[in-house]
């Protein structure tokens, strides 16, 4: 049994024993035929997934998913479970991600990339789907140059070529000196075409940064400095998707570096259906709560004891301000 057959089928005798939920409307969730539904519903039994409870490692999790849910509107949530180790956790979220993308990924799909941690785990589990083809994957931001894991471009090949499909990215930095030199690589056509068909992703993966010196990726980059960073933790800032900072109540922060960033803006993501945000740690609860405050994503993949604190602080203190 593989573990994309297993998640499912736990997914499956959840929604349907413990939520209630039909098998037909099980099976358009999830994008299946009725019998297939059924038939994995009859496999759970059989593998003693479904006794007269279900068991299995991370059961428990569904009711915090269904929770998270409820609390921040949000299309889907996938929990992963927490290591002792922090990279291990990393790699549980990308693994999440990659059995989400799995369930999620269409024939010919617009799926928009960015970069980071969680990425390029999610790029090295990637779960092979032969009926998925003619799929184009787009970077959503400029590039990075330092580290595997923060360019796109590596995480763009490795879907591309699993999937059999193309990815398309922007030829440029992130970030440049000026608002002038941004204005000049986004005149190029070919950078003009690829950020307007980012914005068309039927489905968007990307990260969450946290805005503290010793474990952000822009001060990493060189994009800024420790004393950059500082000013925007004093403007309020927590964390930043796209290089783009915002506040624990999900603001968009004024700040020039916005300016001269080359990425899909946190506005027009806000409209964009299926952004899925993979982040877990924590020193990004602040981020993650203000990335699902602010609305810039609809689907979060995150791990265990992360998204109990998260639980844990929108109780205390609502949603949003004034919620």
């Amino acid at each position: 049994m593989s573990m994309v057959e297993e998640d499912l089928m736990v997914r499956i005798a959840w929604l349907h024993y413990q939520e209630g939920i039909t098998l037909s409307e099980i099976a358009d969730r999830f994008g299946l035929s009725r019998p297939k539904a059924t038939r994995l519903l009859d496999k759970a039994r059989r593998e003693g997934i479904v006794r007269f409870f279900i068991q299995a490692p991370h059961a428990n999790l569904l009711s915090m998913e269904r929770e998270l849910k409820e609390v921040f509107s949000l299309q889907d949530v996938v929990i992963v479970l927490t290591s002792s180790q922090e990279e291990i956790t990393y790699e549980n979220i990308g693994k999440g991600g990659a059995i989400l993308l799995y369930r999620l990924l269409q024939k010919n799909d617009l799926v928009g990339i960015s970069w980071g941690r969680t990425l390029c785990h999610l790029a090295n589990n990637l779960i092979p789907k032969d009926e998925v083809q003619g799929v184009k994957f787009v970077s959503l931001a400029g590039g990075l140059t330092v580290g595997a894991y923060m360019n796109p471009y590596n995480i763009g090949e490795r879907l591309a070529r699993v999937y059999c499909g193309e990815c398309y990215y922007l030829h440029a930095p992130e970030v440049v000196e000026s608002q002038e030199l941004r204005d000049f690589y986004l005149a190029e056509g070919v950078n003009r075409k690829t950020l307007e068909m980012a914005k068309r992703a039927r489905l968007s993966l990307v990260g969450i940064g946290v805005a503290h010196p010793q474990y952000s990726t822009y001060i990493k980059a060189g994009f800024i400095d420790a004393q950059d960073m500082e000013i925007i933790r004093s403007m309020g800032g927590v964390g930043d998707i796209l290089g783009q900072f915002y506040t624990s109540e999900g603001e968009i922060l004024p700040l020039e570096l916005h300016r001269r960033t080359i990425a899909v803006s946190l506005e027009e993501m806000r409209a964009m259906p299926n952004v899925v945000g993979l982040a877990g740690g924590k020193q990004k609860i602040e981020a993650i709560l203000g990335a699902l405050r602010g609305h810039f994503i609809k689907i979060l993949v995150i791990d265990e004891i992360t998204a109990l604190e998260i639980l844990e602080r929108s109780v205390h203190v609502g949603v949003r301000k004034g919620a």
